[in-house]
């Protein structure tokens, strides 16, 4: 075929039809003869669960256990397989029949094409002079011999768009008898599988969760560049809805134990396990960081910036007016320290003045370490210290666009953990 040939009539590329009818036609017969015997099969293992075959003793009753309700399964899986067979043999008959006719096709347009391509002349208008020549002048005959060329190159053209439309109609019958296997196929398939109520559940609970984890990455740069109490509540609860979601997968089958885990470990404030040595209150303080929306400080805290904004944005006259000093007023209330407090939060999780009332904990050490306060404190530090950079290299992988090849990807427990 000639590398610049132009397209068919219908904008085709005039190509050689791939595949063979015949493998076709045969695995049609095949996949015909795999459903009857799976549907036979199912029937004979309905007959051993059911007790129809008058066999008795506790090793058939093991065996009955065993197979349980497959039977129904392989029952619905030889209804597809069965009635799908005759839709490919006889697609493979099409394709057989279609395709030496494709073939020849394309030879033909192959060879009109090369004839007008090499053929001297031009398609369509050609400049002419303004005067014509004088007749039996050499330019009058060379005006003559470009008419007869051109009229020929316009045939030979016109073969070509000839052959480009044999191939569009062997074309069109191959096309419909694909389209014909894949519709038949198609209602084959539609009424031997029906999802019931929690199966179309499980599948809203997957996209949900792979929603979650959108809004989550979002709500988690926002609270590094903005930070505050509302980004940090709307992610806690994002993450409690995520492991909520997770638990319910696990137990419908749709998600390992280690998911869960590494869910359970995502919201466990691992940094503040130094609490649980200050006793009661300490254990209680421990149990309300692991759902942070849990704890109505923190609520409290997000609905007072709230009201802040909402004062600041009513103030601010004009409607953009008041988006824009609400969203400066939100900068200023989590950032006193300016980009500072960004850059605290990158590396360490929580703005300035949070590491510095850190750094005053751990520095109390110097008081002894049997103070429960000290080990708190201790514990937090050493955590943020070694998670801060392990986080920072996340961030940087993600915001450079190699999420794949962030830490936390990579080593899933390490980055739950952490």
């Amino acid at each position: 075929m000639s590398i610049f040939m132009e397209g068919s009539p219908r904008g085709r590329s005039i190509t050689t039809l791939e595949g063979d009818g015949g493998t076709i036609t045969t695995r049609g017969y095949r996949i015909e003869s795999i459903g009857r015997q799976m549907v036979q099969s199912a029937e004979v293992l309905r007959d051993l669960v059911e007790g129809e075959d008058g066999q008795q003793g506790k090793a058939i009753e093991k065996v009955r256990e065993i197979v349980g309700d497959t039977h129904a399964e392989l029952r619905r899986a030889g209804e597809m397989y069965e009635p799908t067979g005759p839709i490919l043999v006889e697609y493979g008959r099409a394709v057989s029949s279609v395709q030496p006719l494709i073939a020849a096709a394309v030879s033909a347009a192959d060879a009109a094409w090369n004839a007008y391509n090499s053929a001297p002349g031009t398609l369509g208008d050609r400049f002419t002079l303004a005067v014509d020549p004088e007749p039996g002048s050499p330019e009058a005959l060379q005006q003559a011999q470009d008419a007869k060329d051109d009229a020929r190159k316009q045939e030979l053209y016109d073969q070509f768009r000839d052959e480009g439309a044999v191939f569009d109609r062997h074309y069109d019958t191959w096309e419909e008898a694909f389209d014909r296997a894949a519709s038949s196929i198609g209602d084959v398939l539609e009424g031997a599988i029906r999802d019931d109520f929690w199966d179309d559940l499980d599948g809203v609970i997957a996209v949900v969760i792979e929603v979650l984890g959108y809004i989550g990455i979002a709500v988690a740069i926002l609270g590094i560049i903005i930070g505050g109490p509302i980004f940090a509540l709307i992610g806690s609860i994002i993450g409690v809805i995520t492991l909520l979601l997770t638990i319910y997968q696990v137990f419908r089958g749709d998600a390992g134990p280690e998911k869960l885990v590494i869910a359970i470990i995502s919201v466990l404030p691992i940094g503040k396990v130094g609490k649980l040595f200050q006793g009661k209150t300490g254990m209680l303080d421990f149990g309300a960081d692991m759902a942070f929306g849990l704890r109505p400080a923190n609520w409290s805290a997000a609905a007072g910036q709230l009201r802040s904004l909402r004062t600041i944005s009513g103030f601010s006259g004009g409607f953009f007016s008041s988006i824009g000093n609400g969203a400066r007023g939100l900068w200023q209330m989590n950032n006193p320290a300016g980009v500072g407090d960004i850059m605290c939060r990158f590396m360490f999780g929580q703005n300035s003045t949070g590491v510095t009332n850190l750094a005053e904990a751990v520095a109390g050490s110097a008081r002894g370490w049997c103070n429960s306060t000290v080990i708190s404190g201790a514990w937090q530090g050493a955590y943020t210290m070694a998670s801060g950079s392990w986080a920072a290299l996340d961030k940087i992988a993600l915001w450079t666009g190699n999420a794949d090849r962030k830490p936390s990807s990579v080593f899933p427990w390490v980055g739950a953990v952490l």
